[in-house]
């Protein structure tokens, strides 16, 4: 504590006396200032007491010369002086000075310290001495101070003046880009410069030297100058546009004479219209009496001039067999909105005269209208969501025609279907929607399958189910509009595409797609075939309906258990078994029955047929008979598949007695005057082999009703049953 409030002390008595000795020797510093302090001047002023004061006196005898000069030159000198100084000396001498003389500082504070500690009046000497030397010290200090600062200035300076100096020449570089760039738009606008020659279709140049005469065309000149003969192509040019021109002009005039002398016609025929509606007027009584459809032909006329190409022709051929055979057999309307296809069709007319006229437009204009017609359609779309979007899309590529074609074809007993026939404007096919109509409820769910319009259409030709569009181009327009889903997804909505509907319309895909490939045609309709194939499918039609009728009669039969007797004697009445129950059933059900395992594999039944189950039961025994009709029943007999349930469960796979009666009931169709086969045929042999089988087992349960020549015979044991008309009838073996 001693010592530092003895260091203390010093410190404020070393300040104090700094202090006199600025005040006493205020010229000494400046001149000092003015003076370079080097190592070896403060070691030899360290060394020689003596010398410095030698020194001191010179220097006062110097500032006593200097004092006679202004202070203001003296500053303005010592200020320049160091600040050449500075630019001579190193920094980094400066630098090791500056530490060293702060080292030594601190060590005579430290020695003066020590000094003071003693006390002595020798002590007080050397501690004045020191006093002395730390004050020289720090003036060197200050000057070192000065110095630094100086460089620091000068550098300051110096990088304002590069940065100046960087400006001014990035300045200029830019000025020289931006003169440079304008350059280049220049250039290229005068490169892209087109001439408003350019944009005329002048003749070929062949053609030029061969039409036009030798005072236009110049050969001698214009085939060394190309601007000369630019000029005479021009010159050419603008003779045959005059002579056109006046053509159009003589052409125009005959239009006007002409539609002169077509209005006068057209008034001349209005004024006769109301007679001619007066005259009709007056022969409709007649007409009622005579039975004839004028007025109604002729609506239909008006309408069916409205409806597509394949539309017309599917009502005129339709038309004309109807009157051929009869409106009790076929007949034919047309539905739907009149006035909407009125529209579309003046819409139809307005599109193609406008790209016929846009076709006459320039291309510059054509890319502005298209723009104008993305911002209209963007800024009108902007608020509709995108499933609206889809929807709009999906109606859009589904769109039908206002108008449709009816036909309605009957048969004897009043059933009637009724086929509703519909033109796709996008696709450019035609579906078939239909409904059937029944002159009475028909009794029994298994009955009305039958007469299902889906069902009488299915197949009706090989193959056409109806479940896909016939043109190929279908997918790829679906596609184009961003519709995932197949056809087959929206054939509830608009009909079904049968490729009998598309013939019967004179629209045939395949040839279509062959002739594209060859000669690049557009689909249109053939009348020939639209002929062929509506005769043709109206007859097919009719049997199929017919057949249908007849299958209703005989299920609602089957299914009150009752089997229609077989006409004449070709076959035994008496039967011992009976038809219990009698049902639809459907494919999963069908096809878990280990009897029809081997009727799957071989593809001889779909899931596409009629599926029916019969259970015949003869006391303890029953049958179970699973039976499939195709779609063109009865040109294809059913198939039988049985399973007999008495003494065990026996199928065709594990029995051959069940084995022999399906080969039997399923192939022997040997029947008089070529008569097509029936159900209840099959049905009624199907019990007299359940009774056969039975009979033949030689159950007492069963005594044998049946005349056979043997029950069995051979090393199967073959039961007989093959029916010969000997007497009352005999069973025998195949």
């Amino acid at each position: 504590m001693r010592r530092t409030h003895a260091s203390i002390t010093f410190l404020y008595d070393a300040c104090l006396s700094l202090f006199n000795l600025f005040e006493s020797n205020l010229y000494i510093c400046k001149f000092l200032c003015t003076t370079q302090y080097t190592k070896t001047e403060y070691k030899m002023g360290k060394e020689d007491v003596s010398a410095k004061k030698r020194r001191k006196i010179n220097s006062s005898s110097s500032t006593s010369e200097v004092n006679k000069q202004g202070p203001a030159d003296i500053y303005k000198r010592v200020v320049e002086f160091e600040e050449t100084e500075a630019q001579l000396r190193s920094a980094e001498k400066d630098a090791t000075l500056f530490k060293k003389i702060c080292q030594d500082v601190r060590q005579m504070f430290s020695d003066i310290v020590e000094l003071k500690s003693k006390d002595s009046d020798e002590a007080k000497e050397k501690i004045n001495s020191k006093r002395v030397e730390a004050s020289l010290l720090l003036v060197a200090l200050k000057k070192l101070n000065r110095l630094e600062k100086v460089r620091t200035r000068a550098g300051r300076d110096a990088l304002h003046k590069e940065k100046q100096q960087v400006d001014s020449t990035h300045l200029l570089l830019q000025n020289l880009l931006y003169e440079a760039d304008h350059l280049n738009k220049e250039v290229t606008k005068c490169l892209q410069f087109k001439s408003k020659d350019e944009e005329i279709e002048l003749v070929p140049l062949e053609d030029f030297y061969k039409d036009a005469p030798k005072e236009v065309s110049r050969p001698e000149i214009t085939k060394i100058d190309e601007h000369q003969l630019q000029l005479a192509r021009l010159e050419w040019e603008l003779r045959q546009r005059r002579e056109l021109a006046g053509a159009c002009n003589q052409l125009v005039a005959s239009k006007e004479r002409v539609a002169a002398a077509i209005a006068a016609a057209r008034s001349r025929l209005d004024a006769l219209s109301p007679h001619l509606r007066d005259v009709l007027k007056a022969t409709k009584p007649l007409q009622e009496c005579l039975a004839m459809r004028l007025d109604e032909k002729r609506e239909e006329s008006k309408a069916a001039s409205l409806l597509p190409s394949p539309l017309f022709l599917l009502y005129a051929n339709s038309s004309a067999y109807s009157d051929a055979l009869g409106e009790k057999t076929v007949t034919v309307a047309i539905s739907g909105d009149e006035d909407e296809a009125r529209r579309l069709e003046q819409q139809s007319s307005v599109e193609s005269d406008l790209i016929v006229s846009n076709d006459s437009d320039s291309d510059q204009e054509n890319n502005d209208e298209e723009q104008r017609e993305k911002k209209k359609r963007h800024h009108r779309t902007s608020k509709v969501s995108k499933e609206e979007k889809a929807e709009a899309k999906k109606k859009e590529v589904f769109r039908k025609h206002p108008l449709n074609v009816q036909i309605t074809v009957k048969v004897q007993d009043g059933t009637a279907l009724n086929l509703i026939f519909s033109y796709l404007l996008n696709l450019k096919i035609i579906t078939v929607k239909f409904t059937v109509s029944l002159p009475k409820p028909v009794t029994g769910v298994s009955a009305a399958d039958v007469l299902n319009g889906n069902c009488i259409l299915h197949e009706l030709y090989s193959s056409d189910n109806g479940n896909d569009s016939p043109h190929p181009a279908t997918a790829y327009l679906l596609k184009a509009a961003g519709i995932p889903e197949g056809f087959q997804y929206f054939i509830s909505e608009v009909g079904k595409p049968y490729i009998w509907a598309q013939r019967m319309c004179g629209l045939d895909f395949m040839a279509t797609v062959i002739d594209d490939q060859k000669n690049n045609k557009l689909l249109q309709p053939c009348p020939t075939l639209s002929v062929t194939t509506v005769e043709h499918f109206i007859l097919t039609l009719r049997k199929r309906l017919k057949s249908r009728v007849e299958l209703m009669k005989e299920l609602q039969d089957l299914e009150t258990g009752k089997i229609s007797p077989l006409d004449g004697n070709s076959w035994p009445i008496r039967l011992s078994g009976s038809l219990t129950q009698w049902q639809s059933v459907g494919w999963p059900e069908y096809i878990q029955s280990p009897s029809t395992t081997f009727l799957i594999s071989e593809g001889l039944v779909t899931q596409n047929d009629l599926l029916y189950r019969a259970i015949i039961t003869r006391q303890s025994a029953k049958l179970v008979a699973l039976v499939a009709l195709k779609s063109d029943y009865p040109k294809k007999a059913p198939i039988f598949s049985l399973t007999l349930h008495w003494n065990g469960t026996h199928h065709s796979s594990i029995n051959d007695d069940i084995r022999d009666i399906e080969r039997v009931i399923n192939t022997d169709w040997c029947l008089e005057d070529n008569k097509q086969p029936k159900l209840s045929i099959q049905m009624t042999k199907l019990l007299t082999y359940m009774d056969i089988l039975l009979e033949t087992s030689g159950s007492s349960e069963f005594p044998p009703d049946k005349v056979m020549f043997s029950p069995v015979r051979g090393r199967n044991r073959i039961k007989p049953y093959k029916f010969l008309k000997q007497g009352t009838g005999v069973f025998v073996q195949f």
